[in-house]
């Protein structure tokens, strides 16, 4: 596993592409993400016959019926992969979290006020799309505030200040191409920024999580598209709806399983990617390290 340190290429709006940003053994890391997949969606729905028409059909822990094809047709996610306890495929998180905070800093030193926003980050988790599946238009700080309600249904996006995604495999341009484990189309659509990225295997993408870099995951033609998506995020996290941050200080264990944690030395490795980047002390990028007290 190599973290290649490119430079940042800037498409636009915040928008951030690290091209071959990483490299790993993508087809390994492919069929364990998909087994990933399989498992989580095994534990969430029971396969059973539809009552009415005899049809196979899934039932989830409460009790509802899914069509197949309702369950296909929406992208899978995989969010308990940090629990798994082979040391393969923890090194291979650890590898993906380490790579993706040292791309970070690149991102703070163009955009220097978007580390003063940071203070924990939510690991990422696989994003899976099957032939024809797509996410509309979105942000990833939608709350769907409603008059009255004062806990929106998501608090836990509103924390969101980065997204990023590593790309575990590669959009390629015609089904002759298709070898198992890429896919056609599938591109990344920033709507308000018309900026149109093809996947890549071991690219890395950072943008902002706000409405600007509003986005959307164009329909897969054939084949499967898989991702790693994760968050760095603000705020003070409120246990009494379910934001709940580890501090991988106090609780190192914990941390290790923990989707959500604390960065301890982010003020730190900053300044020290600075000072080694040549920048002083008296430079924008350094002086947002400053403590005001």
């Amino acid at each position: 596993m190599i973290y290649n340190d490119v430079e940042a290429e800037h498409l636009g709006g915040g928008v951030v592409l690290f091209r071959n940003a990483v490299d790993y053994d993508f087809d390994w890391t492919y069929e364990i993400f998909c087994r990933a997949l399989d498992e989580e969606q095994a534990a969430m729905y029971d396969i059973t016959s539809d009552p009415e028409t005899g049809e196979e059909t899934y039932m989830n822990k409460s009790g509802y019926l899914f069509s197949k094809d309702s369950i296909y047709s929406m992208p899978r996610r995989a969010s308990m992969m940090h629990q798994d306890p082979r040391d393969e495929v923890h090194k291979l998180f650890n590898f993906l979290e380490e790579s993706k905070d040292k791309y970070l800093l690149k991102y703070f030193e163009m955009f220097p006020l978007a580390y003063n926003c940071v203070w924990w980050k939510v690991k990422g988790h696989v994003v899976s799309y099957r032939d024809g599946v797509y996410l509309g238009s979105h942000s990833d700080t939608s709350a769907e505030y409603i008059y009255g309600v004062h806990s929106t249904r998501d608090e836990l996006a509103l924390r969101s200040i980065i997204s990023c995604l590593v790309y575990v495999n590669s959009s390629v341009d015609s089904e002759e191409e298709l070898t198992g484990n890429n896919f056609t189309e599938g591109h990344h659509y920033f709507n308000y920024l018309d900026i149109d990225y093809q996947p890549k295997a071991g690219d890395i993408l950072m943008f902002p999580s706000n409405f600007m870099a509003a986005h959307e995951v164009k329909p897969v033609g054939k084949g499967h598209r898989v991702s790693y998506l994760g968050w760095y995020s603000q705020g003070t996290p409120n246990p009494s709806v379910y934001e709940d941050v580890c501090d991988p200080v106090k609780e190192p264990e914990k941390a290790r399983i923990s989707t959500n944690v604390y960065m301890p030395t982010l003020r730190e490795d900053y300044r020290e990617y600075l000072l080694a980047k040549g920048y002083d002390k008296s430079s924008e990028q350094y002086k947002v390290t400053n403590l005001n007290t």
